[in-house]
C-alpha cells in the first residue's frame, strides 16, 4: 500500500521508466533474434557452398580409375618408343659393326 501513499507523478515516472526499458530490452532482443537468424542462414549457405564440392567415394574411385588408365596407356606408348629406339640403337650398331669390319681404316 505504499504505492497508494506516493505522489501521482513519482508513480508515472516509475511506470513510463519501466515500459521504456521493458520497450528497449524487447527491441534489443528483438534484433539479437533477427541477427542470430541471419548468421544460421548464412552458416547454412556456406555449409551448402562447401558441401557441393565434395566428392563421394564412388566418384572418387571413378576418376582415380580413369587416371590410372591414362597412366598405364602412356606407360604402354612409352615402353613401345623405348623397345623401338632400342631395335633402332641395335640395327645401327650391327650396320656400324660391319662397315668397320670390311674398312681398313
Amino acid at each position: 500500500m505504499t504505492f497508494l501513499l506516493m505522489p501521482e507523478y513519482v508513480l508515472s515516472a516509475m511506470i513510463a521508466g519501466l515500459l521504456g526499458w521493458g520497450g528497449f530490452t524487447w527491441r534489443k532482443a528483438e534484433s539479437a533474434i533477427l541477427e542470430a537468424r541471419s548468421a544460421t542462414d548464412k552458416t547454412d549457405r556456406l555449409e551448402l557452398k562447401v558441401a557441393e564440392n565434395y566428392l563421394t567415394k564412388k566418384e572418387f574411385e571413378h576418376s582415380m580409375d580413369r587416371l590410372f588408365k591414362t597412366l598405364a596407356r602412356f606407360e604402354e606408348k612409352l615402353d613401345y618408343h623405348v623397345y623401338e629406339q632400342d631395335q633402332t640403337i641395335n640395327r645401327l650398331r650391327s650396320q656400324l659393326s660391319k662397315n668397320n669390319d670390311g674398312n681398313l681404316f
